[in-house]
């Protein structure tokens, strides 16, 4: 755990150096929560509106603070032969992967509380009906996203061209998971495409456990307790643990620990 901790301590000490990294990882989480601030008291559908696009930030976020940022780290690390260099000392390969984890972790979870301590009091007074079924939601997307970021890394050939090898995930996330716009009006068969995205499955899960409503269907959202949350939410894990599996296999295929040029 110290070795953990050591290069969790390492990483952030980078992040700080980094400004542009600094930004995407804190400042534009912060932009993007102030721009709720004009959704305040508008009504959609019986919610207030800068909760509803709120809660759909705690899956950006994922993409921000997670994926792009670890695609980015690892890259860099790479092509500078900073992996290979650390890989040449007593640490595991687990332990040099699981700091930078540590570190996207511990800087999503205060990025979560503090989204949720923004919808819950600036905006709407409201807070999650099933925080455990919230918190599950966030890590099995953190996980999901992780392993992406490990295997885009190894697709992207320098960490300036990570910014541009992201895009994809980026815009096909955002555009089909409904973060902003919900996809109850859209066509059915678009509508049970974009539930297959990694991203999807957790702003699903986020919004049925923050509303106790079930947005795991289109349409009307019924009221649900707190078993039938979780049961509900049954298929949106099941589409995390496809990713999961399949985000492991990707990364074991194509993450790199030397330049690719070597």
């Amino acid at each position: 755990m110290n070795k953990l901790l050591r290069i969790a301590r390492l990483d952030l000490t980078l992040l700080w150096r980094n400004r542009t990294a600094l930004f995407t990882v804190i400042g534009m989480p912060l932009l993007l929560g102030a721009l709720l601030l004009p959704a305040r008291g508008n009504d959609f559908d019986g919610i207030d509106s800068g909760v509803f696009q709120g809660t759909g930030y705690f899956g950006f976020f994922l993409i921000i603070v997670v994926f792009i940022h670890l695609t980015s780290v690892f890259t860099a690390r790479r092509e500078d032969l900073t992996l290979k260099r650390l890989r040449g000392t007593a640490l595991s390969d687990a332990e040099i992967l699981g700091g930078s984890l540590l570190t996207v972790a511990a800087m999503y979870a205060v990025q979560a509380v503090l989204l949720v301590a923004l919808l819950g009091t600036v905006l709407d007074g409201r807070f999650p009906d099933d925080p455990l079924l919230l918190l599950a939601a966030l890590a099995a997307g953190a996980v999901v996203f992780a392993l992406l970021a490990f295997a885009v890394s190894g697709l992207t050939p320098t960490a300036e061209l990570a910014q541009l090898t992201v895009m994809p995930v980026l815009f096909g996330c955002m555009a089909g998971a409904g973060v902003l716009v919900p996809l109850d009006d859209a066509p059915e068969a678009l509508r049970e495409a974009c539930r297959l995205l990694p991203l999807t499955p957790v702003v699903e899960i986020v919004r049925t456990a923050y509303f106790g409503q079930d947005f795991t269907t289109y349409g009307a959202h019924a009221d649900v307790g707190f078993a039938e949350a979780w049961t509900a939410c049954l298929r949106p894990f099941a589409v995390l643990l496809a990713w999961a599996v399949a985000g492991r296999a990707m990364a074991a295929r194509w993450f790199r620990w030397e330049p690719r040029h070597a």
